[in-house]
């Protein structure tokens, strides 16, 4: 009985050590990471993914939400491009910039003037910038739609369009 204990404590000791006992691992690639082919990279053409499909700016009177980011009030910058097959639009205020991916894009119901479409909601107090309306693309692009998941904001809440001038 004494020796299965001692055997259980070696043991015991044998993995604490095994699991503090630092193990030295280090990837080749990031040593020498020109002295490997890959064979599914392709060059980037930055020319091509610089040029915007639209460029405006518009002015936020309060506090939004879009995608999880919090938006201040005041100007910012907001950019439509081509990555591929998607649509990506950014926002810029301030030296900082915040990438969003489309969730969806669809041709507008109610056609007019370049705006952000802010949506009051979730909740009493909240607001979201829920989609972009690009009048020379004609197309809308859905960023963020939290502000009308609960079924009192789909019934209260309305949609502010604040306009987008232009600077293509």
């Amino acid at each position: 009985m004494k020796q299965m204990g001692t055997n259980c404590i070696l043991v015991i000791a044998a993995l604490v050590i095994a699991v503090l006992w630092p193990a030295a691992a280090r990837a080749q690639a990031d040593v020498e990471p020109d002295n490997y082919k890959r064979s599914n990279m392709a060059p980037i053409n930055t020319s091509a993914s610089a040029k915007a499909d639209f460029q405006g700016s518009f002015s936020l009177d309060k506090e939004v939400q879009c995608a999880g980011h919090k938006l201040t009030a005041g100007k910012y910058t907001v950019l439509v491009k081509t990555v591929g097959e998607n649509k990506m639009v950014t926002l810029q205020r301030e030296g900082n910039d915040i990438v969003l991916t489309v969730r969806k894009v669809s041709p507008p119901t109610q056609p007019g003037h370049s705006a952000v479409l802010v949506r009051h909601g979730p909740g009493p107090g909240g607001h979201t910038l829920e989609a972009v309306y690009v009048e020379s693309l004609n197309l809308v692009f859905f960023l963020d739609e939290s502000g009308c998941t609960k079924q009192v904001d789909k019934m209260f809440a309305g949609v502010k369009r604040t306009p987008i001038s232009s600077t293509n």
